[in-house]
């Protein structure tokens, strides 16, 4: 039954009039009307709903009815529409599955719903909760039906909601499907994509994949590579054979230019094709053994699950240092997809209607004046991207001081370490590790000066800015069966130099007694921490720091606003 029959059943069992129940329960006449009518209901956490239960129990009580108040809400609150059927906890994590599947922006979808950005930040951090939990979910829904227009945030949304595309042909079907599936669903969300892309950083390494893919035996082809001075490709396969005759052209070229690529053509069809995929990775490889530097332009108004796969995927060619990752600031046009690439040797450029590739058409030439054309056009495209990245390895040492230097000038930062900061490390106490570890004269001043200038910088920069940290305080068991080093990772140090136990815990103490020192730093303890080779910072609400502290040391400098957003709401999982 619905709620307005329950209600009516209620009203007639008490011998009572609806503007009489109004007057007794406190509520005004116009709503109770609505509830008789069917018109609208109360939302089941709030204070009309209360009022309405108490006096239903109350009246009852009353008139000699046995009935509980407990048993008047259930059968109530059972009978409203978009009720939660599942814990809040459980809903904030499907609202947060449903905004970065479609990669909604927060101050959007605030302004949308016509609240402030931090009040919607907080309901999604599981910090707040909207005072009618339905109306909110209604708007939810109407605001996705408003915004998912185009066939591949449909596509998305369907897998999301496990249900045909098809189902999804008007505004108001899309509304009740996210309304309702917001509300119903008690599947747990997939495995949080920063996790996923952490834990593939910190397991990687890098002299183990050069062994795995063989790369140190890549030879690299010197038969030519026939190919007309341009060809045309049309369909999925055609697509997918221009890529890899791009690629051949390139490798088989004495040219050692710089090469650009982009493309914001749909990822699914190509992604399912295991051996293209191979291939393409195989020729990737080739491109990177031959010296060439890559700028790739990534597409990252995709599904924020789909983006991040594709930037963990890219991991083993970020270690190489020979990429340069870029963004778009803003959405190309959904009508169409586009595709340009370009090195010193071929040039290949397509077009197609979005959600049509299989109609689409894929140029690839080798003429020298089209070549000049096409690397004009994607230099004036990549005039308009911005970093996605800074991926800094030993190489770029000095640039990644300087830059450290700089973002610690100022903004608030959080820290979550896999090691304790060096600069609360008492020097007498880090000469002593350093002469147990048997550095020699050279290293160990490095790793002095080191500390004394970080000091320095960070205590500059407590006077006006916060810093929390979160660091490993594990048990003795747990230390002795992974030892953990100096954080020295920042400085590119590649020479491990483990604590004992008791050094370790001496210089967590003397952490502590450092905050208590500076009171803008705050020091937070976990005994099972989630990574033991990653360090990341969050700095204010632009930047964040990624490190990976074990050979080879790497740190990737994050400026999209989409995955410092995601960071900054990630929370590291138990272990």
């Amino acid at each position: 039954m619905s709620f307005c029959s329950h209600f009516n059943e209620y009203l007639s069992l008490l011998e009572i009039t609806y503007p009489q129940f109004a007057r007794y329960s406190g509520l005004s006449v116009s709503a109770v009307r609505r509830y008789k009518n069917g018109e609208s209901e109360p939302a089941p956490d709030s204070e009309q709903f209360n009022k309405l239960t108490n006096a239903f129990f109350r009246l009852a009580r009353e008139k000699g009815f046995e009935l509980s108040e407990e048993e008047i809400r259930e059968k109530l609150q059972g009978s409203l529409k978009n009720s939660l059927n599942i814990s809040y906890e459980t809903y904030v994590t499907n609202l947060n599955t449903l905004i970065n599947a479609l990669d909604i922006r927060v101050s959007v979808l605030a302004k949308a719903l016509s609240f402030d950005s931090s009040y919607i930040s907080k309901i999604l951090a599981g910090q707040r909760k909207p005072r009618r939990v339905s109306d909110f979910t209604q708007s939810i829904g109407s605001y996705i039906s408003r915004v998912c227009i185009d066939e591949q945030q449909l596509t998305a949304l369907s897998q999301l909601l496990n249900c045909d595309a098809e189902q999804l042909d008007s505004p108001r079907a899309i509304s009740g499907a996210v309304t309702n599936w917001l509300g119903n669903n008690t599947v747990v969300a997939e495995k949080d994509p920063i996790e996923n892309f952490l834990d593939k950083l910190e397991d990687f390494n890098l002299d183990e994949y050069i062994n795995v893919i063989h790369f140190n035996d890549i030879k690299l082809p010197t038969a030519p590579f026939r190919l007309p001075t341009s060809k045309t490709y049309t369909t999925i396969e055609g697509m997918k054979k221009c890529e890899l005759d791009f690629i051949k052209a390139t490798v088989l070229s004495k040219s050692k230019k710089d090469v650009i690529l982009y493309s914001d053509m749909p990822l699914e069809e190509m992604a399912k094709d295991e051996d293209f995929a191979k291939k393409w990775m195989f020729g990737m490889a080739m491109l990177l053994k031959k010296g060439l530097h890559l700028h790739f332009i990534h597409n990252v108004y995709r599904p924020f699950q789909e983006m991040m796969l594709g930037l963990e995927g890219n991991i083993p060619m970020y270690m190489t240092g020979q990429i340069s990752p870029y963004y778009l600031p803003a959405p190309t046009n959904a009508v169409f997809t586009h595709i340009i690439k370009v090195s010193g040797a071929a040039a290949l450029e397509g077009c197609a209607i979005a959600g049509h590739q299989t109609k689409g058409e894929y140029v690839l030439t080798k003429s020298d004046e089209r070549i000049r054309f096409i690397r004009e056009k994607a230099e004036d495209l990549l005039k308009k991207a911005k970093p996605l990245m800074d991926i800094y390895r030993s190489d770029r040492k000095v640039e990644y001081r300087a830059a450290m230097k700089q973002s610690w000038k100022t903004g608030d930062r959080l820290t979550v370490s896999s090691a304790l900061p060096i600069f609360t490390l008492p020097k007498e106490a880090l000469r002593e590790i350093l002469t147990r570890n048997k550095l020699d004269g050279s290293e160990v001043r490095e790793i002095e000066e080191f500390r004394a200038d970080y000091l320095a910088m960070v205590c500059e920069f407590l006077k006006n800015n916060k810093l929390a940290v979160v660091l490993p305080e594990p048990s003795k068991e747990q230390f002795e069966a992974a030892p953990i080093h100096l954080a020295l990772s920042e400085m590119f140090c590649e020479t491990d130099v483990p604590y004992t136990y008791e050094e370790y815990t001496a210089h967590l103490q003397a952490t502590k007694y450092f905050a208590v020192q500076h009171p803008n730093l705050t020091v937070k303890t976990d005994s099972s921490p989630a990574f033991r080779n990653i360090t990341y910072s969050v700095i204010h609400a632009d930047t964040v720091i990624v490190s990976k502290n074990k050979y080879p040391t790497i740190h990737f400098v994050i400026h999209h606003k989409k995955m410092v957003q995601a960071f900054r709401n990630f929370t590291p999982p138990l272990r």
